[in-house]
C-alpha cells in the first residue's frame, strides 16, 4: 500500500510486505490452508505425533491460538488426534495423507512465489540480499535461525 511520492525504504518494505502476503495468502487458499498454519504443518512433519501443548512450545504460540488452527487442520482432514499408546489422558496429533500432500503442495506454492519476487535478480544481488536480510533479523532481535521456513 505505498502512498502517493513515498520514497522511503520504509513505504517500499510496507508495500513489498503486503503484496508478497496478499499473494501467499491467495495462493494457499487456493490448497485450503492459512499461511499462518504452514509452520504448524512443517513442524509435524518433522515430529509427527506432538501433543498440543508441545506443538504451542515449540512454536511459540499461545495454546488456544494452537487449538484452533487445530480444530480448523482437522476439519480439513489435514491432521488427526489419537490418544498417546502409553498415556490414554494425552492426545497426539499426526498428519493425514492429505496433510502430506497439502505440506508439498504448499512447499511449491512457497516456491514459485520466491520465484516470482525474485525474478531478474542475479545469483550474487541474491547473496546480498540474504546477507541484508541476515542483518535486518539481527537487528530486530531475530538472532535465531528462522525455525519456521520452508
Amino acid at each position: 500500500m505505498k502512498m502517493e511520492n513515498d520514497d522511503s525504504l520504509h513505504g517500499r518494505f510496507v508495500q513489498l510486505t503486503h503484496l508478497y502476503y496478499r499473494n501467499t495468502f491467495r495462493n494457499l487458499s487456493e490448497i485450503g490452508i492459512h499461511p499462518k498454519q504452514i509452520p504448524l504443518l512443517i513442524l509435524l512433519d518433522k515430529k509427527d505425533g506432538m501433543s498440543q501443548r508441545e506443538i504451542s512450545e515449540e512454536l511459540h504460540i499461545s495454546a488456544p491460538t494452537v487449538a484452533v488452527s487445530m480444530k480448523r487442520m482437522e476439519k480439513a482432514g489435514i491432521i488427526e488426534r489419537k490418544s498417546d499408546e502409553h498415556d490414554q489422558r494425552m492426545v497426539r496429533i499426526y498428519l493425514t495423507a492429505r496433510g502430506r500432500e497439502t505440506i508439498e503442495k504448499s512447499k511449491k506454492c512457497v516456491e514459485d512465489n520466491e520465484k516470482t519476487v525474485f525474478a531478474g535478480f542475479s545469483e550474487s544481488e541474491m547473496c546480498l540480499m540474504k546477507r541484508f536480510f541476515d542483518q535486518m533479523i539481527k537487528n530486530l532481535g531475530g538472532d535465531d535461525k528462522h525455525n519456521c521456513c520452508m
